[in-house]
């Protein structure tokens, strides 16, 4: 079978100093300060009118870069998930390369019979 252009293997995930077998990795990257009007039509135009809007009253959050990981794992011996809240560094190598301090903002075990255990933990990236 040939090699997909796409394929993630060889990838590695550490966080925190722990290094976790990957199954999965979802980066997302968006924009938290985008400056997209307001729409503001409303049922009084006709059919035709040009679409009404306005500025964005707030804006994003400084602190948010609007970088989010989601991975899902093999977790550790143990199957304990990841701590919500925990900070460390994230690190990611093969697909993608990144290494940035990144928080858990949840985390996920998944127990099931004649399965492995699973776990899935989401991370905002300072």
């Amino acid at each position: 079978m040939p090699a997909t252009p796409h394929d993630g293997s060889g990838s590695t995930f550490t966080f925190a100093g722990v290094v976790y077998t990957v199954t999965n990795i979802t980066y997302t990257v968006a924009d938290n300060n985008a400056t997209d009007n307001i729409d503001v039509s409303h049922l009084g135009q006709t059919a035709g009118s040009t679409v009404l809007t306005m500025s964005r009253p707030l804006k994003g959050s400084a602190g948010d870069t609007g970088k989010e990981v989601t991975i899902d794992y093999l977790p550790n011996a143990g199957a304990t998930p990841i701590a919500q809240g925990v900070t460390g560094t994230l690190v990611i190598t093969g697909g993608i390369t990144l290494s940035a301090a990144a928080t858990c903002r949840s985390s996920t075990i998944t127990l099931a019979t004649n399965d492995s255990n699973k776990g899935s933990a989401s991370f905002q990236v300072a």
